[in-house]
């Protein structure tokens, strides 16, 4: 059995994160709830309603996709703003030691001036006391050296400190570039929703009566362990593992809400994320970071409470649960449910 392994990541600051996430889902509840739009062509009432049903699942599938990238930037972003921390705290203490040096160069510089700076062998020479002419030279010579070390130590200060204003200043354009891609994440899944929101409204009342009524059932029957394990589901090989696959469990039918993590609603790596944590193991928000952050099993070894990575871009994760089931948060407008695993293409399996 494979060992723990506890991630630690920085997250982001909260009140930025949530906010962000927080006007997202907001702007996303409002396309949900918008009436018809006005010069909207409806479809001809003989319209595929098929043909929309794989449409708008295409377009919340694109979204989640943007939602994971937005989640591994948030991420990427916590950990570079902890850096750049770090760096400003470095270049601050550095700034003061090199502070420090220079004073003290300075008052070495002044003793040095105050003895005199005549050549020693002329001194001696001159000299009324040759004895105590040597016993001052001793000192002038500790004093000299010390004066070295304070060049050489203020020195290498100062090359630390602009070697980490270099890389403060160069990781700072990369928080921005960051913080653009997360934009441009939330703007993709935004402009997602939006698309399949205005496929939806092209459906007759009728169709859209049939639609709204084949996903209620659907999700009533994906979220039934007993209506898709009668005989139940198998142990998990630990108690780590089972408390994981428990607390899944405990979430079938809360809603898909894009970023959440619990306790109310979740995505799909929040919940793998949640899942986890229940029985005490940390890993990243973002299924593309948790498909690497923990020991690769192949499908034959596959055990309930392994993550599962679909997709080439790896922007979907679930959790094992046995009998070929995973429980997952698919996209907005579903709920977290049961699934069988091959579903979806599977590309990875891990084991936290």
């Amino acid at each position: 059995m494979a060992s723990h392994k506890t991630v630690t990541t920085h997250r982001a600051s909260k009140k930025t994160i949530t906010a962000t996430r927080t006007a997202v889902t907001l702007a996303t509840a409002t396309v949900g709830s918008i009436a018809l739009v006005p010069g909207l062509a409806h479809a001809d009432p003989t319209a595929n309603l098929n043909d929309v049903q794989h449409k708008v699942k295409d377009l919340h599938e694109q979204a989640e996709a943007a939602s994971e990238a937005y989640d591994k930037a948030a991420g990427d972003l916590a950990t570079l703003q902890h850096k750049v921390d770090q760096i400003q705290a470095r270049i601050t203490a550095e700034q003061a030691q090199l502070g420090n040096a220079q004073s003290a160069l300075g008052s070495l510089a002044a003793a040095q001036y105050r003895s005199g700076g005549v050549d020693s062998s002329l001194q001696l020479m001159l000299a009324s006391a040759p004895d105590s002419f040597l016993q001052q030279a001793t000192a002038m010579s500790e004093l000299s050296n010390r004066s070295a070390d304070s060049m050489k130590s203020a020195q290498e200060i100062k090359r630390q400190l602009d070697q980490d204003k270099t890389e403060a200043s160069a990781d700072l354009a990369q928080l921005q570039k960051t913080r653009d891609v997360m934009a441009q994440n939330m703007a993709d899944v935004n402009a997602k929703e939006k698309q399949a929101q205005d496929l939806l409204n092209t459906l007759t009342k009728a169709q859209r009566q049939q639609y709204d009524t084949q996903q209620k059932q659907q999700s009533q029957q994906n979220t039934s362990v007993k209506q898709v394990a009668p005989t139940g589901l198998p142990p998990a090989p630990n108690a780590r593992a089972q408390i994981a696959v428990n607390y899944a469990l405990a979430q079938l039918g809360k809603p898909y809400v894009y970023g959440a993590a619990g306790p109310r609603s979740f995505d799909c790596s929040g919940l793998t994320m949640a899942a986890w944590a229940a029985a005490g193991v940390s890993m990243s928000h973002g299924s593309s970071d948790q498909a690497y952050e923990f020991p690769s099993v192949s499908e034959a070894d596959i055990q309930p409470g392994d993550l599962t990575i679909f997709y080439g871009s790896m922007h979907h994760v679930g959790i094992y649960v046995g009998h070929g089931m995973i429980a997952h948060a698919p996209y907005s407008g579903t709920v977290v449910q049961l699934a069988p695993l091959h579903s979806m293409p599977l590309v990875r399996i891990v084991r936290p």
